[in-house]
């Protein structure tokens, strides 16, 4: 099993309402559905308890490696999360770890 971890700063986080957030969130849990490989997808704004934290997490976890090289190249983000995401962020940085 392999775990993806992705944090995502906003551009400017005020920017996303809700409806905005929402539609993030959306775009992200159709993934499972149309990307093999994918067992859970978890996403979540961040609760600002720390200051200097990314504004946004998603937490995926994958069948295996190949399942995650694959998600990660799928024309999906492209279709389905730049739409959503792509005009609110600034920067993103990435970890996957087994466990």
């Amino acid at each position: 099993m392999l775990h993806h971890l992705c944090l995502i700063t906003y551009k400017d986080p005020a920017l996303v309402d809700a409806a905005a957030q929402a539609a993030i969130d959306a775009a992200y849990l159709k993934l499972p559905s149309i990307i093999p490989g994918i067992t859970s997808m978890k996403v979540g704004r961040d609760l600002a308890l720390l200051e200097g934290n990314a504004d946004y997490a998603i937490l995926a976890t994958f069948e295996s490696k190949d399942a995650f090289t694959a998600y990660s190249t799928h024309q999906a983000h492209m279709d389905i999360i730049y739409p959503a995401l792509g005009h609110f962020m600034a920067a993103y940085s990435t970890a996957q770890f087994e466990g």
